[in-house]
């Protein structure tokens, strides 16, 4: 069967499932949930504050931190600055977006299909917001949000309420800190499951936006070594999971932080807020419970940002790189393309790596035409990178399987970005719906980036074992159809979904809707040979541009999707 011959009879079929994930990007949480009623319920032990626990901060405050430390702090990032420049100035690649532009997502992160995103961290000591059924929810942000008051309406209406009920009046953010122990994270178990879940690459969340990190890092004080668990968990990851022999990633809110000191001419320190160059606050005592541990600077961008992302590529040379928090900042300064160019020139003939795309916000040449005026947009997102990033549909708009460019859904089975002690199995996506989400994805040309939530002390939560241990087991029998496949028109359809070889001489058919008979979009040759996955003929007959298969039992009452494969 010609390849070509499919996709020409196909180009004209449309897809009702990839439009309708294809939606326009969610407004605002709190304006499509008016109305909605928070009960602040009482947390179960573990995901509350621990009986007789007394709160407790770093030792040293910002401003004896700032008058021991900043000095030598900003001359050990200012002579890592002058090897980054050298080795940027002198290498292949250069910090700018035509050099980035040109460097191209490896074949082996196309080929990958399956990621695993840990999204672990201080919030998962809470793993709480309020609870908006078939809303994106973020727990993620718990630190951030847990001491304002939200007026009746918004979305996360009741995180103060909530917080003060189960952690107290007197419970700032960075208490957290002391309490996330890591006492139930077992690094090595947790790759094996990965492993055996059938994914290729994994990405744990290493510093989110309180800036808390979680290796041993030179440019804060504020990690799981210094304080928390006393570990390097970083190493503990990057070591289990090259020991099961997956890709590893590096994720980084490298666009900036809620809150950062900086260092004043007259030795003060004033706190840069939101990243927002014009925010710079002088200093309260509420930031020595929002900013323990971090290390004031002159210029937050060269004498940290940069320095500890490198610091990082350093030390555990990530084949990935998951930038975040890029809407906050202008991807010309944020310090990106620095550290893009860095990672590019470090692997350079030595190993293929891939830079997402949330550089921070573009100039008006780099986004023009880029964005619909019903959604305009500053961003970065779908413009440059690697690999185009989608969380649950906020840039589907432009993913087009028709002008493929290397894309990733980041997506869970359920819609929380982090762990939520409420959510149990009946509220996520079961066998059957969470495969098809996954098909769909890989069937337009991207890849699942799977959301997988840690507790409070590290432990994999059940129903996310469950299920990636199913898809481990379909993938064992359909991974044919997924890995290392291209895309082929009509992509995704509402019963079938669409790969094809690298070569283009099998088209495979993930059948979602399994039944005795199976209409294929298009006519296929009859020179084509029409089977499962393990070689069983199956009979076809061409009618009305379609091509109907008949399937056999048990195929033909599968609870799963099972794949037909059509090979020239």
């Amino acid at each position: 069967m010609d390849i070509r011959l499919l996709t020409a009879a196909c180009a004209a079929v449309v897809s009702a499932a990839c439009l309708a994930d294809r939606a326009a990007p969610a407004d605002d949480l709190s304006r499509r949930t008016a109305g909605v009623s928070v009960e602040v319920p009482l947390a179960p032990e573990g995901y509350r504050r621990p009986k007789d626990w007394k709160p407790v901060l770093y030792p040293r405050d910002l401003k004896t931190i700032a008058r021991e430390e900043s000095s030598n702090h900003i001359a050990r990032a200012q002579k890592l600055m002058a090897r980054v420049d050298k080795v940027n100035a002198e290498g292949r690649w250069h910090a700018d977006g035509k050099s980035i532009d040109a460097h191209a997502c490896p074949e082996w992160f196309v080929d990958a299909k399956l990621g695993i995103f840990v999204d672990w961290g201080l919030w998962s000591l809470a793993s709480w917001c309020p609870y908006v059924p078939g809303e994106r929810l973020y727990p993620d942000w718990y630190e951030l949000r847990c001491g304002i008051d939200y007026p009746e309406g918004s979305a996360f209406h009741g995180m103060k309420e909530y917080h003060e009920k189960n952690w107290g009046k007197d419970f700032q953010r960075d208490h957290f800190i002391d309490l996330f122990r890591a006492t139930r994270f077992d690094a090595p178990a947790m790759m094996k499951v990965f492993r055996e879940c059938g994914a290729k690459y994994v990405v744990p969340f290493m510093k989110h936006h309180s800036g808390f990190c979680l290796w041993d890092s030179e440019f804060t004080f504020r990690d799981s070594v210094d304080q928390g668990p006393r570990r390097d968990l970083a190493r503990e990851m990057a070591d289990a999971c090259r020991a099961e022999g997956l890709k590893f990633g590096f994720y980084d809110s490298q666009a900036g932080e809620w809150e950062y000191p900086i260092l004043q001419a007259d030795g003060s320190i004033k706190m840069l807020v939101e990243n927002e160059k014009d925010n710079l606050r002088p200093y309260t005592p509420d930031m020595e419970g929002k900013a323990s541990g971090k290390v004031a600077v002159r210029d937050v961008v060269r004498e940290y940002i940069v320095p500890q992302a490198v610091e990082f590529i350093d030390k555990y040379d990530p084949d990935i790189f998951w930038g975040d928090y890029d809407w906050t900042s202008e991807a010309a300064s944020n310090g990106s393309y620095d550290i893009a160019a860095y990672m590019y020139n470090k692997a350079e003939g030595r190993k293929e790596v891939a830079f997402n795309d949330r550089f921070g916000n573009g100039s008006p040449g780099d986004i023009e035409g880029r964005f619909t005026p019903e959604h305009p947009q500053k961003w970065l997102r779908t413009v440059r990178g690697d690999f185009f990033t989608d969380e649950w549909g906020d840039t589907s708009e432009n993913i087009d399987p028709a002008k493929w460019h290397p894309w990733e859904s980041c997506s869970g089975i359920s819609k929380a970005y982090g762990n939520h002690w409420m959510e149990t199995e009946d509220m996520v996506m079961s066998e059957k719906e969470f495969i098809c989400h996954f098909a769909d994805i890989v069937a337009r040309g991207g890849n699942l980036l799977l959301l997988v939530n840690l507790d409070a002390q590290g432990a994999m939560v059940e129903h996310q074992r469950k299920r990636l241990l199913q898809i481990g087991e379909w993938l064992k029998r359909n991974g044919e159809a997924i890995y290392a496949t291209r895309i082929v028109a009509p992509y995704a359809t509402p019963k079938v979904d669409y790969t094809r070889s690298k070569d283009g001489k099998t088209v495979y058919a993930i059948v979602k809707e399994p039944s005795a008979e199976v209409a294929l979009a298009c006519e296929l040759p009859a020179s084509t040979v029409v089977s499962t996955l393990d070689g069983v003929r199956l009979s076809a007959r061409c009618v009305g541009g379609k091509t109907l298969v008949s399937v056999p039992e048990p195929l033909a009452s599968s609870s799963v999707p099972f794949v037909v494969k059509c090979t020239r």
